[in-house]
């Protein structure tokens, strides 16, 4: 018994490949030869993992994947154990649906990351795609527990429809970010992209970077959150998130709504020196 099972990519991926089947919950009791007769989908055509991946290792829940996996889609979904490290920039739903255990992306994201996440922590060292810890088209709800830290930006509709859970973007988002959101939190460091917390119900939008409020909010007090700041600390020790003193300590100005609907979520903005906010 090995203590990581490694999987290395062969050669580039021309077509995508969904592969759903590679969690640390279905690797933990097989052997070299199970592993690499796993099944891979390209479209309707059925593939075994040890054409694509060289396998070394077996009966672990700790996997390494390495190589340019940015066409291999649904890595670690559903998964609920163990830690998987992908090395390499990775395709759609990384961590969709996942309940547990740790998943870390050692570059880029595809859409879809953490896609109705329900608890464990997903990290990305690089940028992640449109619908971070969102819900799936057409769904009532999105990530529903769990820690997301992208180091990077993300792109439209981070959060959207999360119904808990933590999100933290060091960079940019896109637009829509925290649209719908039920509850959860979502802390962004960068800019935060226009119609940020639409239809927001009674989720908690944190700007560290400039944000625009949208017409539908209201101004309704500025003051030090005492919670904000156990929470960025905690990021701050937890993930060496690059969260400043002065945002600890600082004032945050407090917007009410979307008043368009419960009118309890929020945004709140950090009125420190150099962060723009307008509304």
């Amino acid at each position: 018994m090995t203590t990581t099972i490694a999987l290395t990519l062969r050669a580039r991926v021309e077509q995508v490949i969904e592969a759903d089947s590679i969690t640390p919950d279905r690797l933990a009791t097989l052997s070299e030869s199970e592993i690499a007769a796993l099944p891979l989908w390209e479209g309707r055509i059925q593939r075994q993992l040890g054409e694509l991946f060289e396998v070394r290792g077996s009966r672990s829940t700790s996997i390494r994947l390495t190589g340019d996996l940015s066409r291999i889609d649904a890595l670690g979904a559903g998964m609920t154990t163990g830690e998987l490290v992908i090395d390499g920039p990775v395709g759609r739903y990384v961590g969709t649906r996942m309940a547990g255990g740790t998943l870390r992306v050692l570059g880029n994201a595809g859409d879809g990351a953490g896609l109705e996440m329900a608890g464990g922590v997903l990290e990305i060292t690089g940028n992640a795609g449109d619908g971070v810890g969102a819900a799936r088209l057409g769904a009532s709800k999105g990530m529903r527990g769990g820690e997301i830290v992208v180091r990077g930006s993300a792109g439209a509709r981070a959060g959207a429809r999360m119904r808990r859970g933590t999100i933290v973007v060091c960079g940019h988002t896109g637009p829509d970010a925290g649209e719908g959101m039920i509850a959860g939190n979502l802390f962004v460091l960068g800019a935060v992209g226009e119609n940020a917390g639409r239809s927001n119900k009674r989720g908690s939008i944190v700007a560290l970077g400039p944000v625009s409020i949208p017409v539908s909010y209201r101004y309704a007090c500025t003051y030090r959150p005492p919670h904000v700041a156990l929470a960025l600390r905690s990021l701050r020790t937890r993930y060496a998130v690059p969260v400043t003193d002065a945002h600890l300590t600082g004032r945050y100005r407090r917007f009410s709504g979307d008043m368009a609907e419960l009118g309890r979520g929020e945004i709140l903005a950090w009125d420190g020196d150099g962060t723009e906010v307008t509304g």
